[in-house]
C-alpha cells in the first residue's frame, strides 16, 4: 500500500516595520543580511527608516545556519528587545540576539511609559504569522474584536469569546475594555480589568493573537487556520527522512538550568532536574522516556507550564514566557493525566459535550459545541462509539475519550502522561497512529510520556532523560534513528540498560555529543 510523505511546511521569515502609522513587510528569506538604519544617501541600508531617533547604522539582522539574529551596532538611542533594552556584555560588546516568532525590536525613548512619537517597531515573524498582518482604522466610536462574524475584527478561534474586547475612541484618545471574556486580554503583558487607556505602540494580546496600536490604526495578526491537506489516517514511518524536520517552526522552547523544591524535611532545597534544553516543533509527535526517577513527570509539568515554581531558566510557548505569562497561554495547552477524567455512566458524546461546555467560552453556541464534538470524534477515530456508554468502551477507546476532553477545546499543545498504560500492543499502536495523525494532519504539537518503545518509529522525536547523581538530566533529543546512532544500539529498548551502566556518560549537550 502506498503511503504519503509528511506534509512539511517551510518556515518563512518576515520583518514587519511600523513607523508613523504605516506598515511595511520585508521578506527576510530574500537574502541573509539586512542592514537597518536611518535613510541617508551616504549609507547602504536595506531597511531604511525615517525617524530621527534612529541612527544611520543602527543594527542588522543576519541569518546564521538557518536561524535569524539581531545585532545592535552601537546606536545612539539603542534597541529594545521584547521591552528590554539590549545592553553590552562585560567585554563592552553587543551580542547577537536570536529572534523567534513574535519577537519585537523597538527604537524609542528611554521610558516606554512615555513613548517617543518618532518611535519605530520591528516585528520578527515566521510563516503562519508574517504574511497575515492586517490593519483596521479606528474610525468608529467603538471597534469590536471577537469570534462572531458581526464583529469589526473577527477572530475565528474557539478560545476567543464571541464579543471579546472593545476599543473605544474618545476624541483623540483610545481605550480598551475586555468584555468579560474567558481567555482575557493583556496590554503590554498586564491583564486588563475594566477600561484602560492605550498609548502609541501598545501591544494587545489574546493568547497567541497580537495587536498593536499605531496612530489611529490597530495592526493585528491571528494564527492561520490551515485546512487539512490529507484525509489519510496513517503516515509513513520514514516521513522525517523524506522531509526535513527542521522545516517546522519551533513552538515550544525550554532552557531549564535547574528546578528545585523543598526537601522532605521542609527546609533546604532538593534539585529535581538540571540542564534540560529542548525544542518542540509544530505538528510533531514527541516521546518522553527515561528510567524511574529520571524526572519525566517533572519535565512534562515544566514544559506545559503547570509546575514552574523553583525553575531557573526559561520556557517559551509561541514566544511567550510560560513561567511569567502562563495565564495568558493556558487555553492553548491541554494536559492529560494518567487517571480517567470522564464519567463512566455517560456516553462518549455526552462526556465530550460536557467538556466543551466547561472549557470553551460561555457564549459558545450549542451548534458550535456540537461541531467541536463532531470534529473531535473524527480526529480521534471514535465516531462509531459516540452513543456508547463509556463504561462499555474498550481500553483504547477510553484513552481516546480522555484525550478528547482536552482536544474538544482545540488545544494546540497536548501533553499526555502515559496514555498507553494498560493497553495491549495492538491498541497501543492504534493510539500512537492516532496521535501521529493529530500532529501531522491537525498540526497539534504532542508530547507524551511512554515506557513501551516498541512503536518508537511512529514518533518524530525522542526526549530521553537520565538519572545522574539523583538529578534528572537530558540524555538525548532527536529522531529515533539518531538515537540509535547516539546510543550505539539497534534497539531503543536497550537504551535504559545502556544509561544505567554508565549514567555519567550520557548527558546530552544538544549538538549530538555528550559531556
Amino acid at each position: 500500500m502506498e503511503t504519503m510523505p509528511y506534509l512539511a511546511i517551510r518556515s518563512a521569515a518576515s520583518l514587519i516595520v511600523l513607523e508613523r502609522g504605516f506598515v511595511r513587510n520585508y521578506p527576510l528569506d530574500a537574502k541573509n543580511l539586512w542592514r537597518i538604519g536611518r535613510k541617508n544617501p551616504e549609507t547602504e541600508n536595506d531597511i531604511e527608516l525615517e525617524s530621527k531617533i534612529v541612527s544611520r547604522k543602527h543594527g542588522y539582522i543576519q541569518n546564521i545556519d538557518g536561524e535569524w539574529y539581531y545585532v545592535e551596532s552601537g546606536s545612539l538611542n539603542g534597541t529594545y528587545y521584547n521591552g528590554k533594552k539590549i545592553a553590552m556584555n562585560e567585554n563592552s560588546e553587543y551580542e547577537a540576539v536570536k529572534l523567534s516568532n513574535g519577537d519585537i525590536l523597538r527604537v524609542d525613548s528611554d521610558n516606554l511609559e512615555n513613548p517617543e512619537e518618532r518611535g519605530v517597531l520591528l516585528i520578527f515573524t515566521t510563516e503562519g504569522i508574517g504574511n497575515q498582518w492586517k490593519t483596521i482604522t479606528l474610525r468608529k466610536a467603538e471597534t469590536v474584536f471577537g469570534r462572531n462574524a458581526e464583529c469589526d475584527v473577527t477572530i475565528p478561534l474557539s478560545y476567543i469569546s464571541a464579543r471579546h474586547m472593545v476599543v473605544r475612541k474618545k476624541e483623540a484618545e483610545y481605550f480598551l475594555m475586555d468584555c468579560d471574556s474567558m481567555a482575557g486580554t493583556w496590554v503590554n503583558g498586564q491583564e486588563v480589568h475594566g477600561e484602560v487607556p492605550l498609548k502609541e505602540k501598545d501591544t494587545i494580546s489574546i493568547c497567541d493573537c497580537t495587536m498593536i496600536l499605531t496612530e489611529n490604526k490597530i495592526i493585528y495578526n491571528i494564527p492561520v487556520i490551515r485546512k487539512n491537506k490529507s484525509n489519510m489516517s496513517k503516515m509513513s514511518q520514514n516521513s522525517m527522512e523524506e522531509n526535513n524536520l527542521q522545516d517546522r517552526p519551533v513552538v515550544l522552547a525550554a532552557d531549564i538550568k535547574s528546578k528545585k523544591v523543598k526537601n522532605n524535611q521542609g527546609f533546604g532545597k532538593k534539585e529535581l532536574i538540571r540542564d534540560i534544553k529542548v525544542e518542540i516543533r509544530e505538528g510533531t509527535l514527541v516521546a518522553l522516556i527515561g528510567g524511574t526517577g529520571a524526572g519525566k513527570s517533572t519535565v512534562m509539568n515544566c514544559l506545559n507550564g503547570y509546575e514552574t515554581n523553583g525553575i531557573e531558566g526559561n520556557i517559551k510557548y509561541k514566544g511567550v514566557d510560560l513561567i511569567k505569562d502562563f495565564n495568558r497561554m493556558k487555553y492553548l495547552i491541554g494536559n492529560v493525566q494518567q487517571g480517567d477524567a470522564f464519567h463512566e455512566e455517560l456516553t462518549v458524546e455526552q462526556e465530550l459535550t460536557n467538556a466543551a461546555g466547561m472549557k470553551l467560552p460561555r457564549d459558545t453556541s450549542k451548534k458550535e459545541i456540537a461541531d467541536r464534538v463532531n470534529m473531535t470524534l473524527k480526529q480521534l477515530g471514535i465516531e462509531n462509539v459516540r452513543k456508547n456508554q463509556i463504561a462499555k468502551c474498550s481500553g483504547g477507546e477510553r484513552r481516546r475519550v480522555n484525550i478528547g476532553i482536552e482536544l474538544v477545546a482545540d488545544r494546540q499543545l497536548l501533553c499526555l502522561d502515559e496514555p498507553d498504560a494498560g493497553l495491549d500492543p495492538g491498541n497501543k499502536k492504534k493510539l500512537y497512529e492516532t496521535l501521529r495523525n493529530l500532529a501531522h494532519n491537525e498540526e497539534k504539537s504532542i508530547l507524551t510520556i511512554i515506557h513501551d518503545v516498541s512503536e518508537i518509529d511512529l514518533f518524530d522525536q525522542m526526549l530521553v532523560l537520565n538519572k545522574v547523581d539523583n538529578v534528572g538530566r537530558l540524555a538525548f533529543m532527536g529522531t529515533p534513528q539518531e538515537a540509535r546512532k547516539y546510543f550505539e544500539t539497534d534497539e531503543i529498548k536497550d537504551v535504559y540498560d545502556i544509561m544505567e551502566k554508565n549514567p555519567g556518560k550520557y548527558i546530552f549537550k544538544g549538538d549530538g555529543t555528550n559531556e
